[in-house]
Parts: C-alpha cells; sequence; structure tokens
C-alpha cells in the first residue's frame, strides 16, 4: 500500500538525535557553518542559503511568552503557485464551531476505536474533527479531532494555518518529517506541531491510529507547580526537539496543502519544504515520552482533582482557567485510606474529552476500550461506573496499597463547551447504551427515622430543629 515516492523517502535511522529543553532558544545546523553568525539576515547567508522567519506570536508578545525561529533554507517557502480550495474537498475539519455544522448536547457520549478503512487513507484524510468550540478566525478556541491512516503521505505536505496540533498516537508509530528535522513518535508519546509548520507523516508499522488537540490563538506552557516546588509532573529536560535535516532533490508537483479556516486549500511547487539546512529559535516542533512524567498522589485521604496530572497547559487572560489541558492518568500507586480512590463523581464547569492509548481506566470497568473517547461537557454528571463503584465498596476500609499498571488514559479538558460534529453524533462506533453503565447504580441510604415508641415515622426527610 505504500506509494512510489514514499517509499523513496530514506528511512528514519534506529536512534534519531534529539535536543532535549522545553521553552529553550535552540539552534541547529545539518551543514557546519550554515548558521549565520552575529545576526540573523545577513545580506548574503552562508552556502547561498535564503533566510526566513516563522513567526508564532505578534512581534510585541513580551518577550517570554514570544515566540520565532529563523530557518535557512535552500529556497524560500513562498516560492509556489497559488493557493487553490483542496479537490475533492474534504468535509469532515472543523475550525469554527457554529449551528450550521455542529451540535450542542449535554448528553454523555462515547465511542468504541473506529476501525482503520481499508481503501488507501493518508493522514490528511484519515483526520476528522469530533467536536470543539470558538474560532480559528477569532483566534480563541480548540477544536478535537481523530485520525486513522493506513498509508504514508504521498509527495505533499500538510500544515495548520489554525492552530497548534498535540498528536497523541494511540496504534502504530508516526515517522514525522518537519522543517526544523525528524520526529519518530511511538504509542505512548505526543508531539506537538506548532501552527504554520508543515510536515509529512509516514507509517512505518502501517495502520494508525489517534487523536489530536488544536488549540487557536496560543500555545502550550508547562504547568505552574506551586506548593509542590521545583520538581514534579513533565520535567523540562524530556521534551526533545529535532535536530536540522534536509533534502534537496527537485520534486515537481510537490503540494502542499494548508488547513486554513477548517476548509484546505492546495498549492503545487517544484521542491521539497525540507530544505531547511540550519535553524536556530524557541518556535519549533517537539514530543514527549509520557513515561516520563512523574505524578503525584494524596498519600492520606480522598482522591486527588484530575489538574495534579497536567502534562501541558494552554492558559486563558483568566488565572487558573485554561483554553485547554492535556491531562494524564499514567501508572502509579492507590494508597488514600478509608477513601473511595476511583475519580469521584462529579459535574465540572469545564468540559473533558478522554481518550484510552492502552490497557484500561480506572473508572470504567467496561467498554472504554483503547483507541476509543467519551466526552462530559459542562455540568454533565459522570464519574465511576457500576461495576467499579460496587467493587470497591466491596474492598471496604481494609484495602491495602495498590499499584495501577497497564494503563495510560488521557483527558483534553476545556474551559469551553463543545459543540459535536454530525458524523461524530452519527457514527456507527457510538456507544449509544453508555447511560446505562450508571443505571445500575443502587440507593446504599440507611437512614430510618423513629418515635419514642421506636415506630417509624419518617422517610429519610430531615426536620429543621
Amino acid at each position: 500500500m505504500e506509494s512510489k515516492s514514499a517509499a523513496a523517502r530514506p528511512a528514519f535511522p534506529a536512534e534519531l538525535e534529539y535536543q532535549s529543553g522545553f521553552g529553550n532558544h535552540f539552534s541547529s545546523e545539518a551543514i557546519a557553518g550554515a548558521l549565520p553568525r552575529g545576526q540573523n539576515s545577513p545580506l548574503a547567508c552562508p552556502y547561498g542559503l535564503y533566510a526566513e522567519q516563522i513567526s508564532g506570536t505578534s512581534f510585541t508578545s513580551p518577550r517570554k511568552f514570544n515566540q520565532r525561529s529563523w530557518l535557512y533554507r535552500v529556497k524560500p517557502s513562498v516560492t509556489h503557485e497559488p493557493f487553490k480550495p483542496r479537490v475533492p474537498s474534504h468535509g469532515k475539519l472543523v475550525s469554527e464551531f457554529n449551528e450550521s455544522n455542529s451540535s450542542a448536547t449535554p448528553t454523555q457520549l462515547r465511542w468504541r476505536p473506529v476501525e482503520v478503512p481499508e481503501s488507501p487513507t493518508d493522514f490528511i484524510d484519515g483526520l476528522y474533527t469530533v467536536c470543539g468550540a470558538g474560532s480559528s478566525y477569532l483566534r480563541h478556541g480548540f477544536a478535537i479531532h481523530m485520525y486513522t491512516a493506513n498509508k504514508s503521505m504521498d509527495d505533499c505536505a500538510f500544515c495548520s494555518a489554525d492552530g497548534d496540533f498535540l498528536i497523541v498516537p494511540q496504534e502504530g508509530r508516526l515517522w514525522i518529517t518537519t522543517e526544523c528535522g525528524r520526529l519518530q513518535v511511538s504509542p505512548g508519546e505526543i508531539v506537538v506541531i506548532p501552527q504554520g509548520f508543515r510536515f509529512v507523516v509516514d507509517l512505518p508499522d502501517g495502520p494508525s491510529r489517534g487523536y489530536v488537540a488544536e488549540i487557536f490563538g496560543t500555545h502550550f506552557h508547562l504547568p505552574d507547580l506551586g506548593p509542590i516546588g521545583a520538581n514534579g509532573l513533565a520535567a523540562s529536560r524530556d521534551f526533545l526537539v529535532p535536530v536540522a535535516w534536509f533534502e534537496h532533490l527537485p520534486r515537481p508537483g510537490y503540494t502542499i496543502v494548508q488547513k486554513f479556516g477548517g476548509e484546505l486549500f492546495t498549492a503545487k511547487q517544484d521542491f521539497s519544504p525540507f530544505n531547511v539546512v540550519a535553524w536556530h529559535g524557541n518556535y519549533v516542533p517537539y514530543k514527549y515520552d509520557l513515561s516520563k512524567f512523574c505524578p503525584y498522589n494524596t498519600v492520606l485521604v480522598d482522591h486527588g482533582d484530575p489538574s495534579i496530572n497536567t502534562v501541558l497547559t494552554a492558559p486563558t487572560e483568566r488565572p487558573g482557567v485554561a483554553l485547554l489541558d492535556f491531562v494524564i492518568f499514567p501508572p502509579r500507586w492507590l494508597v488514600a485510606e478509608h477513601t473511595f480512590r476511583p475519580p469521584y463523581y462529579h459535574r465540572n464547569c469545564m468540559s473533558e474529552f478522554m481518550g484510552l492509548i492502552h490497557g484500561g481506566y480506572e473508572a470504567k470497568a467496561d467498554g472504554f476500550l483503547p483507541g476509543g473517547a467519551s466526552l462530559h461537557s459542562c455540568m454533565t454528571p459522570h464519574g465511576p461506573d457500576t461495576k467499579t463503584f460496587e467493587a470497591t465498596i466491596a474492598l471496604g476500609n481494609e484495602a491495602g496499597p495498590r499499584r495501577i499498571s497497564n494503563t495510560m488514559a488521557f483527558m483534553f479538558e476545556s474551559c469551553l463547551m463543545p459543540r459535536v460534529c454530525p458524523w461524530a453524533l452519527e457514527s456507527p462506533y457510538m456507544d449509544h447504551n453508555y447511560y446505562q453503565c450508571w443505571i445500575g447504580l443502587k440507593s446504599h441510604f440507611t437512614y430510618e427515622s423513629v418515635n419514642e415508641d421506636g415506630q417509624d415515622v419518617g422517610n429519610g426527610h430531615g426536620d429543621n430543629k
């Protein structure tokens, strides 16, 4: 199923080289001396390269938030024919959510894993929006996509002008070539491709499936640690950034596919966009291995809030309120005493989209499968299913320390109320019986009211004495 041109691309080495850090000012050159010294845009760049800046924030953003990189490339990215609407159109990507393209529902939703299609499908064609809120045009909001693919991208590169992509592969490795270099991303890792960067997805293992969170108008940050201190959660040193890599071959008819306002446009050019010989800056793609996360947990009583497991956050202007948080539920010890240890029953002012990379999830004994998803929107009740509740209560207060293993669930949590796309609501993979997992929860209420003669006179209603 692999195309001739995709197969002709050089295979990734067994061990790719990376730089480490988060938010650093990086620099890399594939040829020694390719980076200009002392200035960003000299009259003549080394080796006859073109200097090109890519800005991820406005020029006048405060320095601590400002993100940009300088790329030194064989030909500038402007060298292409005019963009035209892609034919055939995609039809299942949304970046401005309203009544015309999506629906509001407070119902708890769950989807079974989507099967990888039999017909040849690359990352672009296999990408579809599930839900979201806001607008990429207004630079505020998010979209949650999922993808299924079975072939590498062929003679084309993709980029989103709408926002940053946080990609969570669930099945099959991704070989991702970007303008800054190459990244191998396996299930259990994530990768962030910032807005505007062009990239190609190859599938070395064949069929692949996963999740994507796209954010409009901001970028991901590491969460503040507060009283935790200087260490813990996701460490800056564990984020990996590619080193410069380039190809310099004629590519007649090469296509740039750009997502712009949720629509796809294409432009032809005669060279590879991965012709960056050197670069420096802090606006770069990066990846992270979720197994390196250092979780914190309660050591005496009660279940901690899930925010304690935040890997990355896209903040709003309101302190402590996220446009989108990326939260994980990794292997860890449960040791709380006299405590209902699974996640508590909850109604949340935030909206929660969950996925499962592998294993099981501690709050759902059945039905929530790797590659599946659920959505609990703003103030929609949710929590452990009946089997989980009953099994936990049966253990009583004598339950000893227990290690949760063979699991990696995650959550995209947002302060915005998502609208759901029609193809997601009408999907054959929709679990219409999801609500049944809670119907079996029965009353365990034991209060009885009696009078002085020992007669039952109450029905559980209290008095105001």
